[in-house]
């Protein structure tokens, strides 16, 4: 199995070198210098969804404080150092280097239950692995541009949701039955 290297600050009396994803050709710190590293499983892994942050705002009502408790899909491709987060890549996808990477996903969504109503989306997600397996993301989602067809278009035409979660790879939860 392998594992995402990314540091943080901190102290630690481990060697991480036996980990074969530690790099020093792409730049990562290894414990020899004193940090602490962590890791991301590799390929597709779901993550349970174990706290969203106060001070949420769900102005494009989201309900994302709701999904506590659910799993999102996970891929981490090692080559490149790319975290793809949620179904096909939902919430974004972007590069995470030392523990941080910003992930983002520019597109035009439908609602599923009128394929004539459409909008711009821009998501924007702040990752930071926090220790093997977890992380948080503090994700910004803009939403805009609605076609006339929709109903419920916000006031203004755009809306926009913040909220931080904590993830941590499911124990329980596969690829294979969705992330249930």
């Amino acid at each position: 199995m392998g594992f995402l290297v990314a540091v943080v600050a901190g102290c630690s009396s481990s060697d991480s070198k036996s980990d074969a994803a530690v790099s020093d050709a792409q730049g990562d710190a290894t414990a020899d210098s004193g940090v602490t590293l962590y890791g991301l499983s590799t390929g597709d892994n779901c993550f349970d969804i174990t706290a969203v942050a106060p001070g949420s705002d769900d102005g494009c009502d989201l309900g994302v404080a709701g999904l506590v408790g659910a799993s999102l899909p996970v891929n981490y491709a090692m080559a490149t150092a790319t975290v793809t987060l949620g179904t096909m890549g939902s919430i974004g996808a972007g590069q995470v280097t030392q523990n941080v990477g910003t992930l983002t996903r520019d597109s035009t969504a439908t609602d599923p239950a009128m394929a004539t109503c459409t909008w711009s989306q821009m998501d924007t997600a702040d990752l930071t692995v926090t220790a093997t397996n977890t992380f948080t993301v503090s994700v910004t989602e803009v939403e805009s541009m609605f076609l006339p067809a929709c109903s419920g278009i916000p006031t203004g035409g755009t809306c926009t949701s913040t909220w931080k979660w904590t993830l941590t790879k499911s124990t329980t939860k596969t690829i294979a039955n969705g992330c249930k």
